[in-house]
């Protein structure tokens, strides 16, 4: 295992160019000849009471919901909205699934049976599928898959609460049985652990697996969370042991790991992706992706 560098604090020194050019009368501001169009941040997101994700085991059973709403109550409302999806990520390939609202707040449910009659094809493992607006103001329209450029609802992506859109991906439901025992490690982007090497996986509950990271003085069990509705994994911050064995002056190891698309587990294939920040007193190291795999 390498050193690596801490990240504690970077400063960023900015130089400022301003070039002058021939003033116009109608220059100010915003000069008159600009049209600006008020285009509304709508937030599309999956609603807890339907399905989470697509069973390919129970395809049948699949009644995904999501809501569509302005973000800012009382702002402007769009003239109207297309909403559209979007099959494993192209915009390339994007149907239009319910055209013309002109009422928001708007509830949808979508069935495996929609998708695959809106795409002419059958729902397969890894496939995802992603709702959210196309918006009308007056005859302009803001699209939000476009094949180039950023979509209408990337701009707020930041703001707490917000979702540019909702996604449905099709997964093999979580089966705790198989996350039990030996898995090989396939990669490590933090180096701890070499290719080939196991890792043993302990069953906590239905919903919580632990391993431990043997590179740590006095290692404690690292506690992951599954849920189980799209097998998503978190870890909330947690001590792993007293200090790192190979750089000892690192001291009081956590790991942490928000619960998102980029660490799951994949029952089909008997695997875990683990996107995983490291931190010590000393400061944070950044955050490295871990892939587990059962033989």
């Amino acid at each position: 295992m390498k050193i690596r560098k801490i990240s504690i604090l970077s400063a960023l020194s900015l130089g400022l160019v301003i070039a002058f050019t021939g003033c116009k009368k109608d220059d100010g501001p915003i000069r008159s000849s600009v049209i600006i169009n008020d285009v509304p941040a709508i937030s599309t997101a999956v609603n807890a009471s339907g399905s989470q994700a697509i069973d390919l085991l129970n395809l049948a059973a699949f009644s995904g919901k999501f809501d569509v709403s302005l973000y800012f109550p009382g702002a402007a409302a769009p003239t109207q909205v297309d909403i559209v999806v979007r099959k494993n990520g192209s915009n390339a390939n994007v149907k239009v699934y319910k055209a013309a609202v002109t009422s928001l707040p708007g509830s949808y449910t979508v069935t495996t049976t929609d998708l695959q009659t809106l795409f002419g094809t059958a729902v397969l493992l890894g496939d995802t599928y992603d709702f959210a607006p196309d918006i009308y103001v007056g005859t302009t329209k803001f699209q939000a898959f476009p094949v180039s450029g950023a979509g209408s609802g990337a701009g707020p992506v930041a703001m707490p609460g917000y979702s540019e859109f909702a996604r449905f991906a099709a997964i093999c439901a979580y089966d705790p049985t198989i996350y039990v025992g030996d898995f090989k490690v396939v990669s490590d982007g933090f180096g701890d652990f070499s290719p080939g090497e196991t890792v043993t996986i302990t069953k906590v509950d239905n919903t919580h697996f632990s391993f431990i990271d043997p590179y740590v003085t006095s290692p404690l069990p690292i506690i992951v969370t599954v849920n189980s509705l799209n097998n998503q994994l978190s870890i909330t911050k947690q001590k792993i042991g007293n200090a790192f064995v190979w750089a000892l002056n690192y001291t009081n190891p956590n790991m942490a790991m928000a619960a998102s698309a980029s660490s799951f587990v994949a029952p089909c294939s008997k695997t875990i992706t683990m996107a995983i920040t490291y931190t010590v007193d000393q400061g944070s190291f950044g955050a490295y992706t871990l892939v587990l795999k059962k033989p």
